[in-house]
């Protein structure tokens, strides 16, 4: 697998990601046992970036992804998931709901911090709400430890 840089963090992530919206059967009905099995195969050929929402299966790809990844050592992947999506046409980015949203998805994911959160479809809402609320509150979230990077992405 080749790897490359996450920008200056100095963190190498796979050139190649798994994404977990399939866990949460977002785009079409998967078998949850293979989907659970395919991210220990992405795991295996040397993967280590994970991304999920807690969008995709309106939570359900979070929580079986953390069961999925019980038992395997925390340092073998980077995980991210996103925020401000919770399901179609629902979008908050508020403060609040930025510090609810990483705390429920650290919870189904069980795991103590995010690699990554996104501030993800930002295009919906007031960028106003993004540069003066979420993107301060996410700040906050990651003094606390919880998050290590942020990233926001959209649609062109």
């Amino acid at each position: 697998m080749e790897y490359r840089e996450l920008g200056k963090t100095g963190v190498k992530v796979s050139v190649v990601s798994f994404g977990a919206s399939s866990l949460g059967q977002e785009f079409r009905q998967v078998d949850i046992h293979e989907a659970m099995r395919a991210v220990h195969v992405a795991l295996d050929c040397g993967m280590n970036l994970i991304d999920t929402s807690p969008y995709y299966g309106r939570g359900m790809s979070e929580v079986l992804l953390g069961v999925t990844l019980r038992g395997i050592p925390r340092d073998r992947y980077l995980l991210g998931t996103k925020l401000g999506r919770y399901d179609v046409g629902h979008f908050d980015f508020s403060a609040k709901r930025v510090v609810e949203s990483i705390d429920v998805s650290l919870h189904r994911l069980g795991v103590d911090y995010l690699d990554y959160i996104l501030c993800h479809d930002i295009e919906f809402v007031d960028m106003s709400q993004i540069v003066e609320e979420t993107l301060p509150a996410i700040r906050k979230v990651q003094e606390q430890g919880k998050v290590r990077f942020v990233g926001v992405s959209g649609y062109p």
